[in-house]
């Protein structure tokens, strides 16, 4: 599936803790807005994307419509906002299936670690416009 887009897109899974506070950073950190975000339960996703929700991942969207999951999205986000330095090295250095082991180990255990909420919290101020429903 190939569409276009303005903007490119972060998809995350909004009842997490972990994913939520990480979508916060990323958004409030993202001053050129390179990013608008959405999360696994919303209608955007279920109804343009569905083929994201059968791997529990974060992803990216592009404009171009390509899909980046798992760590190559993690990768492609903090190297496109200029955040975290030492984990996009990691990320770089390591080959991309054990950067995804350690990926899936954080999927895995994120709610046992960082808990979950019941429902997707609302980001309220200037990043509530750069989410979409």
């Amino acid at each position: 599936m190939s569409k276009s887009l303005n903007n490119e897109i972060i998809i995350y899974d909004g009842i997490c803790v972990l994913c939520n506070y990480f979508i916060r950073f990323i958004l409030e950190k993202d001053r050129e807005a390179h990013f608008k975000a959405t999360n696994l339960q919303s209608n955007f996703t279920k109804t343009e994307y569905p083929e994201i929700l059968a791997v529990d991942s974060v992803a990216v969207i592009l404009e171009n419509g390509k899909i980046l999951q798992k760590s190559k999205a993690v990768y492609y986000i903090l190297q496109k906002v200029k955040v975290l330095l030492l984990i996009r090295v990691l990320i770089y250095v390591f080959p991309t299936f054990f950067s995804n082991i350690v990926y899936d180990f954080i999927a895995l255990i994120r709610y046992k670690l960082f808990g979950k909420y019941s429902y997707c919290p609302v980001l309220k101020g200037d990043l509530k416009n750069r989410i979409i429903e």
